[in-house]
């Protein structure tokens, strides 16, 4: 795609067509969020705000979040959640390929992992 928009003669259009691709590698980058080591994404973004569908607890007590862009979330700490169904969440990258869970109006982070 990046040739072909190269390819392209008029300014305008080719400006055109970059704009449109660099909407696509935005997409994609918050689609992989969380997933940067199963497929480079480039320039993943440090944080990602969205709303909680749903929330289901597994056998030992940790949460799943079911989130608004299709992406299942677990919990992987221990702490209390205060999160519920209709929330909006921000997701933080943390060290070591970490990342953190924790109402997008602020208050206490919990850990989390991508599940999916």
């Amino acid at each position: 795609m990046l040739r072909e928009c190269a390819a392209i003669k008029a300014d305008d259009e080719r400006l055109q067509c970059y704009d449109e691709l660099s909407g696509t590698l935005d997409e994609l980058a918050k689609r992989n969020f969380g997933k940067e080591h199963e497929a480079a994404t480039g320039e993943a973004p440090e944080s990602l705000v969205t709303t909680i569908e749903k929330m289901e607890e597994s056998a030992y007590g940790k949460q799943f979040f079911y989130l608004e862009n299709g992406q299942v979330w677990k919990q992987t700490d221990s702490k209390f959640v205060s999160l519920k169904a209709g929330d909006r969440v921000e997701l933080d990258r943390g060290l070591l390929g970490s990342f953190f869970m924790r109402n997008a109006n602020g208050g206490k982070s919990i850990r989390v992992k991508r599940v999916r």
